[in-house]
């Protein structure tokens, strides 16, 4: 008998910061290791990707990663969540939602 296949995560850090200077992220390695001591071997969350806080690349991320062949089964998103004007990760992932899970944002 084959072993079960892992689910797949992503991780995507909306930050103006990091978008510019990946070491200042300090969320991607956070998230992984919540994965790995967590979940142990059943996800993989080796998919990253950083992005400023701009609606378009939040969503075109997103969109990638589930729209694919091989679509995602998680996608952990960090940043861009504060009252600032420029914080847009609620306004750009909201219309991508099929069906919503009150309680898991």
């Amino acid at each position: 008998m084959s072993a079960p296949s892992k689910l797949r995560a992503a991780i995507l850090i909306i930050s103006e910061t990091a978008s510019k200077d990946p070491t200042t992220d300090k969320g991607i390695a956070a998230l992984q290791e919540v994965f790995t001591r967590i979940a142990g071997d059943r996800w993989d969350a080796n998919e990253t990707r950083i992005v400023p806080d701009n609606v378009h690349d939040i969503q075109r991320s997103i969109k990638g990663w589930c729209d694919g062949t091989d679509p995602i089964n998680l996608i952990a998103t960090s940043g861009g969540t504060g009252f600032a004007q420029k914080d847009v990760t609620p306004e750009a992932v909201t219309p991508l939602i099929h069906k919503h899970a009150p309680g898991l944002m």
